[in-house]
């Protein structure tokens, strides 16, 4: 994760998988192919930076149980690190919808972000 570059103002993760392992071990990995070693080395919840700009965590409320336990997990990660962070969950949208929100100036990922690069979300 390149969060801790100077040129990187803040990140937003949106429905995210930042754990591979349940993939590795599940019907997934048939097309994958991970092994252990692959699957702990591309687990962004495995390598937290030590210094980042704000990252902010989204998932929609109608989301797979599995991608709203990993939202969850990995913004209570990035928290305990003493990283600026933020969780987000979006009422009534899924992994597929809640991207339609991107382009709501007002909605709920706009003032997210607003938020994290202290723009004026008005």
């Amino acid at each position: 994760m390149l969060m801790d570059e100077s040129l990187v103002a803040g990140g937003l993760a949106i429905s995210g998988i930042f754990d591979l392992e349940p993939i590795r071990l599940s019907y997934l990995n048939e097309k994958l192919g991970l092994d252990a070693e692959q699957a702990w080395r591309n687990s962004p919840l495995l390598d937290m930076p030590a210094l980042a700009a704000k990252f902010i965590v989204a998932h929609g409320s109608d989301e797979l149980q599995e991608l709203k336990r990993q939202s969850r997990e990995f913004g209570a990660a990035w928290s305990a690190y003493g990283l600026r962070g933020e969780m987000v969950e979006v009422a009534d949208c899924h992994h597929y919808a809640i991207l339609e929100q991107l382009a709501q100036p007002d909605g709920p990922l706009a003032n997210a972000r607003a938020v994290s690069t202290g723009a004026d979300p008005g």
